[in-house]
């Protein structure tokens, strides 16, 4: 497990700790569901990152794997990158004060008003990630009427084929992303010789969850091999941005790569395809979420039933499920699970934790081995969910997101505020200001308290 958890975990009597405070005790804070973010954790994989790939490097976070105002400060502080997907993902990272220069616009079916405010925000990087997108770009700029030109990549879909879940497999016949290295060649030449726009490099990422690091490898042949013949496309230094995809631990005794074996796969895909002789100056640009992120989360859920499936041995339901993490339902992700509340306790059983919602398939964990003296009111922990997992969350069946708390050095910060019903409903223009039930008396939002452990 140790892979698995937070590096700041500790047990007390055999319960779980995060940043020297007891899951129990946050739980009774700040509710369940409740995400739980180790800063320690996430310090540490950013200075494993910057090790492994040098001071030269541009390391990006994919933002899509978690995003909140506290950790683009901590990105902007440790010196990285962010790469955004959305007009929405725009803004935070921009309220956050994060410097526009230091950030790569992303995405397959950009609208006309996020390249407009992509501009305006001055981002230093966009990935053009079809032919027409050229076009939109000079919509955008003429009108916002600004000077500013980002950069632009081209985002190449290579014939590779990633080991991994075929929902998050990126590259490869199917899938929709990127052009093809003629589409992509035709593009280069048009962007050149238009001379509008500046041209400094080719996007490529294979997909997510990937534990080859041959693959890796091949990525950056690819890209060198894409750029060579075209080199006079890209004025200056060449950007290599070749993705990230680099998988994390879910279970005990899984492995994965390194962030080291990580770098030192890309740079054996760089030395076999002679990068240095071909392209000449040339920057390594590589963008890391999940294996960020994901480890130095966990997921808290208090019990709110136990009871005997007919042939199906005993379930446990709890108060989140596929609202506030839809990877077992979508992927048939697998996580292992703890109890917060007894340590070792009774001799261990398996059940089958299920989530609250209306769906058959809202099953956290099918056979989770657990103290027999599991019962209603214990928190439950769920370790390696920092990554795509409230990042993914939604509001199904009108439960509202979790909170999120960052722990460090036995202090708790709440930095996402969970999810209230006047939340849920404040675009529902039909419903007017909420007016109390009759005969109820009225109750302010912040009388309202989330579902606490017992």
């Amino acid at each position: 497990m140790k892979h698995v958890l937070p590096v700041s975990w500790s047990e007390a009597d055999g319960r779980g700790r995060v940043g020297g405070v007891a899951l129990t005790e946050l739980a009774a804070r700040f509710g369940t569901p409740l995400v739980v973010v180790d800063e320690s954790h996430l310090e540490d994989r950013l200075t494993r990152f910057r090790a492994a790939f040098g001071a030269d490097a541009g390391l990006t976070y994919a933002g899509k794997a978690f995003l909140c105002g506290a950790l683009v400060r901590l990105l902007d502080r440790e010196g990285w990158l962010v790469d955004v997907v959305s007009g929405g993902e725009l803004e935070l990272v921009r309220r956050a004060g994060f410097p526009g220069r230091n950030v790569i616009l992303h995405g397959n079916a950009k609208s006309a008003a996020e390249l407009e405010r992509a501009i305006a925000y001055g981002v230093g990087r966009i990935v053009i990630d079809h032919p027409d997108e050229v076009d939109d770009l000079r919509r955008a700029a003429a009108a916002v009427g600004s000077g500013h030109r980002p950069d632009l990549l081209l985002r190449l879909n290579v014939d590779l084929d990633p080991a991994t879940h075929e929902k998050v497999r990126t590259v490869g016949p199917g899938t929709h992303f990127g052009m093809s290295p003629s589409v992509a060649a035709s593009v280069a030449r048009r962007i050149a010789g238009a001379g509008e726009w500046r041209l400094t490099g080719v996007h490529i990422h294979a997909g997510s969850q990937i534990r080859d690091p041959v693959l890796f490898s091949r990525v950056a042949e690819a890209a060198v091999d894409f750029v060579a013949p075209l080199r006079l496309c890209f004025p200056g230094t060449v950007d290599l941005d070749l993705g990230g995809g680099l998988a994390a631990p879910y279970r005990a005794g899984e492995e994965v790569p390194s962030p080291r074996e990580y770098a030192e796969a890309l740079q054996v895909g760089l030395d076999r395809s002679d990068a240095e002789a071909r392209l000449g100056a040339y920057r390594l640009i590589v963008e890391p979420g999940r294996s960020v992120i994901a480890n130095a989360g966990l997921t808290l859920y208090t019990i709110h039933a136990r009871k005997r499936l007919d042939g199906a041995g005993e379930a446990l339901a709890v108060d989140g499920g596929l609202s506030d993490n839809p990877r077992p339902s979508l992927y048939g992700a697998s996580y292992e699970v703890l109890n917060a509340s007894r340590g070792r306790g009774d001799a261990p059983r398996s059940f089958r934790v299920v989530g609250r919602h209306c769906e058959s398939g809202d099953v956290i964990a099918p056979a989770a081995t657990l103290p027999g003296d599991t019962a209603v009111g214990d928190v439950l922990a769920i370790p390696g969910t920092g990554a795509y997992v409230f990042a993914m969350s939604s509001r199904y069946n009108g439960v509202g997101r979790p909170a999120v708390v960052f722990v460090r050095d036995g202090a708790a910060r709440e930095v996402v505020r969970r999810e209230t019903d006047d939340d849920l409903l404040a675009c529902d223009l039909s419903l007017g200001s909420p007016e109390p039930a009759r005969g109820a008396r009225p109750v302010s939002a912040a009388a309202v308290r989330p579902s606490r452990a017992r």
